[in-house]
């Protein structure tokens, strides 16, 4: 560096500031950017290429550290979507796989505003909690809160984990977590997910009236969520069974199957 022109512009290459549309692009915040693949990462810095002041191709290179993004512009990485479809089919083996080598490329910007490490890692935290391994959930979980992930995003891998407490009987310790955010979900779905486990509880407990309740909750209060939709339907048909009411049992199995006819739900309802 010592033979090169003195005076050095901070301002980048032409290509790195333009990149493509859909570019990795950093932005620092004295106002400048860089994109991949001109520049590159490189531990926990990024290293960029700087333009020489007075000559025709000289080049030199600036290493900033991560922690001086201001924001990133990232493009959602397929991945996650591929994940999330298996996690919503029953395979969280499959998501686990699909979603490690995403939490890898963006572990070191975990802490950087666009990062999708946080999506990222509640997948694959969602995906250990239903397959049982509900320690290393937990650590990921962790490392969530101490990036500041929002509540949403912890209260969904906090459901994963108490549902599959509720499946493995532990409802005691089910409902003590659920009391500790139970206060914390704000939208819709995470409130959905929660009554539709309280629900479960209920009706674990031999409460059927109360469960029946529980369950009706979600298409009254939440009727936009396709997700926990059926298995409170099914839920509601069980109640509606157990309390000998076999004509709204009925009428809420047809609802089921009309709207979510190749759900697992309705084709468990069928055979009840």
């Amino acid at each position: 560096m010592s033979r090169l022109p003195l005076v050095l512009t901070l301002a980048l290459f032409q290509a790195v500031l333009a990149g493509t549309a859909r570019s990795q692009t950093f932005y620092f915040a004295d106002g400048r950017k860089a994109s991949l693949p001109e520049a590159r990462i490189q531990g926990a810095s990024i290293v960029v290429p700087l333009k020489l002041s007075g000559t025709e191709d000289g080049s030199a290179e600036q290493t900033i550290p991560i922690s001086q993004i201001l924001r990133m512009d990232w493009p959602v990485p397929p991945a996650i979507a591929k994940a999330e479809t298996d996690l919503k089919a029953g395979e969280p083996a499959a998501a686990l796989k699909k979603i490690d080598e995403i939490l890898a490329a963006q572990d070191s910007f975990r802490n950087t505003p666009g990062s999708w490490w946080t999506k990222g890692a509640v997948v694959k935290a969602v995906a250990l909690a239903r397959l049982g391994k509900s320690v290393e959930a937990d650590a990921l979980l962790d490392r969530m809160r101490r990036a500041k992930a929002s509540a949403d995003d912890i209260s969904r891998v906090e459901i994963a984990t108490i549902e599959q407490l509720i499946a493995s009987g532990k409802t005691d310790l089910a409902n003590s977590r659920l009391a500790a955010i139970q206060g914390s979900a704000t939208n819709d779905s995470s409130l959905a997910a929660i009554t539709l486990i309280q629900a479960h509880i209920l009706e674990r407990s031999g409460k059927a009236e109360q469960a029946l309740l529980t369950y009706l909750r979600i298409p009254v209060f939440y009727p936009d969520e396709d997700e926990q939709m059926p298995a409170a339907l099914l839920g509601a048909i069980r109640a509606y069974k157990k309390l000998g009411d076999d004509l709204h049992a009925a009428t809420t199995l047809q609802t089921l199957t009309t709207r979510y006819p190749d759900s697992p739900e309705a084709a468990q309802a069928a055979k009840l």
